[in-house]
């Protein structure tokens, strides 16, 4: 496989995650379910990351920048603007994208193209990790070998989709206007749910910014709903509570600080995590 073609596949790559990142990061506040928000999270953040390594191979290899899906890549693509998100996104495009990665691995040779074997190998491990953990109720490759569909010139432009009229909670969590009676830590949890819900929705509609833009918010709301999982397993270890056992009100837009009592422990984990989101919060003035 020559240059050309090998940066081609890796072009195609690169236009799926980017897509699937501006996806998830725009459902994410649309998901109610805390586990599932929490995998989204985490696979948003492999996904970005797995792009700024995908646009640096290509670079490597002289890949041109400047391409767009072809009309059926573009069709696939389109179809995850759709209520069903998750059903496309993990049922349709990951099993496509995994399907082409694997055929773009068998043309690459492990010696004299090492940097990308080694990359193709982990983004193949990872989507299939993804699919096993968000299982979609059918799974099935749309095109057989996407990195053969030839790429058209110019640049695909990403839809924002319009803003939930607050983000979605557990069908079991009660969302009032303001709890009566505060429970600090349990308040925190759903702070730290509306950070990431924040930082992800910044993401989608900030279309206008370089991808490293992209890859810290990634970073915030991977780390934000992280933290959330860690004061839920403190409530349940520790304060004999759970998420959903108190009423919660609307987040507000923005980070979220560890304030109030947490073991020494996890406070300093968080905080430490927390320095580095004002950090980037900072840098991109958000």
């Amino acid at each position: 496989m020559d240059l050309t073609e090998n940066a081609s596949r890796l072009s195609t790559a690169l236009l799926v995650l980017r897509e699937l990142v501006h996806l998830s990061c725009g459902h994410l506040a649309r998901e109610p379910r805390f586990e599932v928000k929490a995998v989204l999270a985490d696979h948003l953040h492999d996904d970005a990351r797995a792009v700024g390594k995908l646009h640096a191979r290509r670079s490597e290899l002289g890949g041109d920048h400047a391409v767009a899906p072809s009309a059926e890549l573009a069709a696939l693509l389109d179809r995850a603007y759709a209520e069903d998100y998750l059903e496309v996104a993990y049922g349709e495009l990951k099993p496509t994208l995994v399907a082409a990665l694997r055929a773009h691995l068998d043309r690459v040779d492990p010696l004299l193209d090492e940097p990308t074997h080694r990359l193709l190998n982990q983004l193949v491990y990872r989507q299939e990790r993804h699919v096993a953990e968000l299982p979609p109720s059918t799974r099935r490759v749309a095109i057989d070998d996407l990195g053969a569909l030839p790429l058209e010139p110019g640049e695909r432009a990403l839809r924002v989709l319009p803003r939930p009229d607050r983000p979605a909670r557990d069908a079991f969590v009660e969302v009032v206007g303001a709890p009566a009676a505060a429970h600090p830590v349990h308040d925190l949890t759903n702070a730290k749910l509306g950070a990431a819900e924040w930082a992800a929705r910044t993401s989608h509609e900030r279309t206008d910014l370089p991808w490293e833009f992209h890859e810290d918010m990634a970073r915030l709301c991977w780390d934000s709903v992280r933290h959330a999982e860690i004061l839920d397993r403190h409530m349940a270890a520790d304060l004999g509570c759970h998420w959903g056992d108190h009423p919660v009100a609307p987040a507000a837009d923005g980070l979220a600080t560890s304030d109030g009592e947490l073991p020494p422990a996890v406070a300093e984990y968080l905080r430490a995590d927390e320095a580095r989101h004002a950090r980037i919060a900072a840098r991109w003035a958000v």
